[in-house]
């Protein structure tokens, strides 16, 4: 029997079926929420910053993700989605933009790198 609180977790199929959902509808964002972990290259800075935050949405070019810091226009990030076989998936690219939604949570827009 599946573990439930793994049935919530998407596969690389998954993903890449939402992607090209959200690529034949044009640049329409499709809902998508799961756990992600997101890397940032700190400007000027040797270290890099993880955190860990949600996917909000998907669409052809990008993705909305929710985290607990504002990361700056600009900076190059990876972010980790989960992955039923243990290898996460992972996104390449940058901050479009970056908005506070709630008392310490913010929206990250991320452009990805195609």
């Amino acid at each position: 029997m599946m573990n439930p609180s793994l049935a919530t977790i998407p596969s690389a199929g998954v993903i890449a079926s939402k992607l090209n959902e959200a690529r034949q509808r044009g640049e329409r964002r499709v809902a998508h929420r799961v756990p992600c972990r997101v890397r940032a290259a700190l400007e000027g800075k040797r270290q890099s910053l993880t955190s860990v935050g949600q996917t909000v949405n998907l669409s052809a070019s990008g993705l909305a993700i929710q985290l607990g810091q504002p990361l700056d226009s600009g900076t190059n990030v990876e972010v980790l989605l989960p992955h039923l076989d243990g290898e996460p998936t992972r996104l390449l690219g940058r901050v479009a933009h970056s908005r506070r939604v709630l008392t310490g949570t913010f929206e990250i827009g991320i452009e990805i790198d195609l």
